[in-house]
């Protein structure tokens, strides 16, 4: 039996969700190939992946998508590892440099800037280094584990977009959820990736040693951020703020132009 392509963010937060599936155990059934959430999104779509690890809003890029397993990476409030860097006060940023590894987070800053703070803003692609966005924008959008430990001597304001997206609407976020195509079958995919879930819960503690191990990121960052900050399990709230998401970048986009990955 050919193994299933399975697509995976490769930063700290997905390694509870994915890391069994690395192991002897899961390796004859399952290979893993880690790319940034824009990559992953364009593999789904070619259907060199059966899932993916991919961005919430694919759900609305896309019509020939569907969840998987009812497994996510959600925060309630702040998320730690997606933050706009301002070089100005936030309500006075004009030009804003948005990482090329990202959609989802790319998408929530335009609606956050423009529907929370009212802020009318330019925008283009930059690759993810802190020093070269704020060279040419007031602000620098980072993901990930690089947007968790980032940090520049010009940075004046940061927005984490998990607290401004609360702030905003009192919801948590889906930032990415299990993705599969419309002809890839509910099984034994569905059933994988919960095994791995279970196991990724039951092995935390050494899951936060080899992450913060391979990244360099202090244990206790890694264990706050993978024990109280990350939600797995998508429950009804994090459905509502997911589906308002969806709504607020259709809104959007209907009446703007969206800059998009």
């Amino acid at each position: 039996m050919r193994r299933l392509r399975v697509g995976s963010v490769p930063y700290v937060n997905a390694a509870p969700l994915t890391r069994w599936l690395e192991t002897d155990e899961a390796s004859s059934f399952v290979e893993v190939v880690y790319a940034p959430p824009s990559v992953l999104a364009r593999q789904l779509q070619a259907r060199e992946l059966e899932v993916a690890l991919v961005s919430s809003v694919e759900l609305a890029r896309r019509d020939d998508v569907r969840p998987v397993a009812d497994l996510c990476i959600g925060s309630r409030d702040a998320v730690l590892s997606v933050r706009l860097f301002c070089k100005t006060p936030l309500r006075q940023v004009r030009t804003v440099a948005l990482d090329t590894s990202s959609l989802t987070s790319v998408a929530l800053t335009q609606i956050l800037l423009a529907r929370a703070y009212g802020v009318e803003a330019k925008y283009r692609h930059a690759a993810p280094d802190l020093d070269a966005m704020l060279r040419q924008a007031d602000a620098a959008l980072l993901i990930g584990d690089l947007g968790m430990t980032a940090a520049h001597p010009e940075v004046r304001e940061v927005m984490d977009l998990g607290s401004a997206w609360r702030a905003y609407t009192g919801l948590p976020f889906v930032w990415a959820l299990w993705l599969a195509n419309a002809e890839t079958p509910d099984q034994p995919l569905a059933e994988l990736l919960q095994r791995a879930y279970q196991w990724g819960k039951a092995h935390l503690d050494a899951i936060i040693d080899a992450e913060s191990q391979r990244t360099g990121i202090p244990r206790a960052v890694c264990q706050r951020y993978l024990k109280d900050v990350m939600v797995y399990e998508l429950d009804e709230s994090l459905r509502a703020g997911l589906g308002r998401f969806l709504q607020e970048y259709a809104t959007l986009r209907e009446h703007t132009t969206l800059l998009e990955c």
